[in-house]
């Protein structure tokens, strides 16, 4: 498996992902700052500011295989992606975040199947997982698009939200 310091640049018809870094910290802030994503994010607080986007460039960003979304031409991040490698297991899961601005157009999709591809093709990762808030049913469309299969339900702890929220949890194999 490649190291975590080893994360090409991703492109797609419509996108470019790239490594996130400190130029991104206001376009962070603007975006997870907004509760409508925060609400469906597990590990950000609300509100959230310029040492929350710090922290997540310095501590989570290098622990993870993470992308900045940008439209293709554009070097404005208007989301991330990537595969958090999961303890003592040989799978990551996936996680995402999107503007609002640019929800139910596609972009997380056609992200998330680049960042999948890379998973299986790149790392040979056998499985990933990834999951959402039961009140987020168009991140469910979404995993379910990639052919992520729900696996169990739970409470899952969200920070935003300060307790414990109904999550379904996903898994996808790799096709053999």
């Amino acid at each position: 498996m490649l190291p975590l310091s080893e994360r090409p640049d991703l492109t797609t018809e419509r996108l470019a992902l790239r490594h996130p870094n400190n130029g991104d910290v206001d376009a962070i802030v603007s975006i997870v700052g907004d509760w409508e994503v925060a609400r469906r994010l597990g590990r950000v607080p609300h509100p959230y500011g310029p040492a929350d986007a710090r922290f997540f460039l310095e501590h989570v960003v290098p622990t993870g295989w993470v992308w900045a979304v940008t439209l293709l031409g554009s070097d404005a991040l208007v989301g991330t992606i990537g595969l958090t490698p999961e303890e003592g297991a040989d799978t990551a899961e996936l996680g995402y975040w999107l503007s609002p601005a640019l929800w139910g157009l596609g972009i997380t999709t056609e992200a998330a199947r680049a960042v999948v591809s890379y998973g299986f093709d790149g790392l040979g990762l056998p499985v990933l997982t990834s999951g959402y808030f039961e009140d987020n049913p168009a991140s469910g469309r979404v995993l379910r698009k990639l052919g992520f299969v729900e696996i169990g339900r739970a409470m899952r702890p969200c920070l935003a939200a300060g307790g414990e929220v109904p999550a379904v949890r996903m898994k996808l194999s790799r096709a053999t």
